[in-house]
């Protein structure tokens, strides 16, 4: 690879020589730029001849199939994300050329695959300072914004003068302090307490509380070099991930035992293999399937003591629990006090969490509240990155509870990330903006497709349960512009809601497909909605022909920007290159490719 790379820039120097001496060729001085016809021709005495080679780095194609019809039919709102001046005008011919071989070498799958050895062995042959050196001017500065906040805002200025927003993202990690948390200690009567001990030797609290320190000084960049953009957070280096998965079983079997208390034991269908969010939750529950089946699962004084849990959770006093109703009052900090109550030491009693984890639990959410209370200060908006399925239910419960409480403002601060490859993920989006609507906050969102979808279908197969992942990609496909969908009536809809506001929900559309940027471009003009509260997010590096274009076009759009140290950014863009791998060999990437070497081509045998 970095033979290549020396190679074709040397190449890309050369070019421009020739082009900087081009009154040396007389098939140069011609109207001041070269006829316009194909290459596939012979050239013209005196002009430039580039080997069959050369023509296929810089894609080189007649001049006339860059020429647009006259005919042409423009997409949605008129938009033309083939034009590569405007894709490209903010890059220097350099940046360009890097681009393109970047984009080049992620095409070959044995590098992809192997590029986390293949930096291991650089480590070891070149030591650190000169491969962090090569790579400077290479894949970090191509895909980030700088090491700190000082190299970050003349980058973010420089995207803001062609109206990109940036999405600043702290990449590298704390330092790990070596102090581990102890072992709760807990009998296996007790509640929570599983058959194998849980260990949080992880690296200590004060590991998630530099990390915190560390979101903080993100939330500040933010509000430093790009004012109207947004923050990304990970939850899971606020505690120990294993901490979320005990989390996300104790959520999960508060939604399973809401089923079970709804349908008849001997007749409903078994759901402890269903994924997660495909668990249907639509139906209610009355009084006395409620009483008839609680008993079933638990110990109870007596009838009163029953009538008071049902009368306490339907706060709507219908005579009926919805499901909404239910996760609004059986706290996770509470569950213990349910869980002691079991009949049998099943899931239910061993998924509850033990003092010793409520405790990291509550560090967990002073934690958040610290990083969300700064954002809310400075009016920054934060986006909770979505993790794998382990974690992502504990991942839910946080963000809503963020939500309730920062979401009232003038804006909304914390946005929630959805994942459409999901089974139900529509369905989740559906229950949280009732939810929304309901309580009397703000609906952020961050949709998404997805980036854990082999690991996710391996861990599905190993365990002999259904996966959660949607089958075909045309069922993401649908789950993704039907979420998209779903907001965006949601806002017609709900104009003068009760909570004495319009029930604006705000979402940003992450994708580098252009169909789907298509598709809420037209749906937003159909239901006659204006697109303020419409974002649309790429990565730096990616898809520029989509983020400018936007931006030229009045759309509100967004880099995706990973920032900091680059001996701790590089192992985190690798691992984003390997688990994005099918997205670096999709068609659009292929003509983004494409489009970068014929604007390469114009700019480097121009007149």
């Amino acid at each position: 690879v970095a033979a290549n790379m020396a190679g074709s820039l040397k190449l890309l120097r050369v070019s421009q020589q020739l082009v900087s001496q081009r009154s040396a060729c007389a098939g140069f001085r011609h109207q001041g730029r070269l006829a316009a016809t194909s290459f596939a021709q012979p050239p013209a005495s005196g002009s430039l001849l580039l080997r069959p080679s050369t023509q296929a780095l810089f894609g080189v194609r007649s001049f006339s199939s860059q020429t647009k019809a006259e005919d042409e039919v423009l997409p949605a709102g008129g938009l033309d994300f083939t034009d590569g001046q405007i894709a490209f005008g903010s890059k220097s011919t350099f940046e360009l050329f890097r681009g393109w071989l970047i984009l080049q070498t992620c095409a070959v799958g044995w590098i992809v695959r192997n590029c986390d050895s293949l930096y291991n062995m650089s480590i070891k042959i070149l030591r650190p300072y000169i491969t962090h050196e090569i790579l400077r001017y290479g894949l970090f500065n191509h895909f980030c914004a700088g090491e700190n906040v000082k190299e970050i805002i003349p980058r973010m200025e420089h995207l803001r003068t062609y109206g990109v927003g940036g999405i600043l993202d702290y990449a590298a990690e704390a330092k790990d302090d070596g102090e581990p948390i102890k072992a709760p200690k807990a009998e296996e009567s007790t509640a929570g307490a599983s058959l194998t001990a849980r260990n949080y030797d992880y690296s200590g609290e004060k590991h998630c509380d530099a990390n915190a320190l560390i979101f903080m000084d993100a939330i500040r960049a933010v509000k430093d070099a790009t004012p109207d953009g947004f923050a990304a957070i990970k939850l899971s280096g606020l505690c120990d991930p294993r901490l979320m998965e005990r989390m996300a079983s104790c959520l999960i079997q508060i939604t399973r035992l809401f089923w079970k208390i709804s349908h008849d034991p001997a007749t409903s269908k078994d759901i402890s293999k269903s994924p997660y969010y495909a668990i249907d939750r639509s139906f209610t529950v009355d009084r006395d399937t409620f009483k008839s089946n609680w008993i079933k699962f638990f110990n109870v004084d007596d009838d009163a003591d029953v009538q008071k849990m049902f009368d306490k959770i339907d706060t709507d006093k219908d005579g009926v629990i919805s499901y909404l109703e239910w996760t609004e009052n059986i706290k996770l900090s509470g569950i213990n006090d349910i869980a002691s109550s079991c009949i049998h030491r099943g899931p239910m009693f061993q998924a509850a969490l033990i003092d010793e984890e409520l405790q990291l639990y509550f560090n967990l959410v002073d934690r958040v509240h610290r990083i969300l209370g700064l954002a809310q200060e400075l009016g920054v908006r934060v986006m909770v990155d979505a993790e794998w399925i382990d974690i992502q239910p504990a991942i839910d419960h946080l963000v809503l509870t963020l939500q309730r409480q920062y979401n009232k403002g003038d804006q909304p601060i914390v946005f929630q990330t959805y994942q459409t490859y999901l089974k139900g993920m529509h369905q989740s989006v559906l229950r949280d903006l009732e939810r929304s609507q309901r309580q009397g906050w703000y609906f952020g969102a961050k949709v998404v497709r997805g980036a854990y979808m082999v690991s996710e279908r391996e861990k599905a197969r190993t365990r002999g349960v259904e996966s959660p992942i949607n089958d075909t990609y045309e069922d993401t496909e649908k789950n993704y512009h039907d979420t998209i969908e779903s907001i965006l009536s949601h806002n017609v809809h709900n104009k003068g809601s009760e909570t004495g506001r319009d029930s604006e929900a705000e979402v940003l559309v992450a994708s580098h497909n252009r169909h789907s940027i298509e598709f809420v471009i037209r749906r937003a003009e159909e239901l006659g909605k204006d697109t303020k509260g419409i974002y649309f997010g790429q990565l730096k590096g990616m898809a520029d022909n989509l983020t400018f274009t936007l931006s030229k076009n009045g759309y509100k759009a967004y880099k995706y920007v990973p920032y900091g140290p680059i001996g701790e950014v590089v192992p985190y863009l690798i691992r984003r290159t390997q688990e994005n791998s099918t997205i670096l060999g999709s068609p659009g990437v292929q003509e983004e490719r494409s489009m970068l070497g014929q604007e390469l081509r114009r700019r480097i045998l121009r007149f």
